[in-house]
């Protein structure tokens, strides 16, 4: 079972497998098959524009470049957010769609 909040390697169709957070809900995915996923950023953090970007246990994932896939693409699941990490999630979510 997939749940917002999870942190899944992931196929979106580079040469290699990337991290992804998951943001979506499970009734979302139950409907369409797919999850709102927010890909893993490369670089140095001091780098990466905020607050549009969220860090989960030193990775940064970008918001403002949420996709959709087909939960088939989720491969093995790595880590979990924590919950303080998503209510950030959620903040800039709701920041970005105001």
């Amino acid at each position: 079972m997939i749940v917002a909040g999870d942190v899944h390697l992931s196929d979106l169709n580079d040469e290699e497998r990337r991290r992804v957070l998951v943001v979506s809900n499970r009734r979302f995915h139950d409907a369409s098959r797919r999850a709102l996923v927010a890909p893993e950023l490369f670089g140095e953090p001091d780098a990466v524009a905020f607050p549009w970007r969220v860090e989960v246990n030193g990775v940064v994932f970008a918001l403002d470049l949420l996709r959709s896939l087909p939960i088939e693409r989720l491969l093995d699941r790595v880590d979990r957010a924590s919950a303080s990490a998503m209510a950030a999630v959620e903040r800039t979510l709701t920041n970005i769609t105001r």
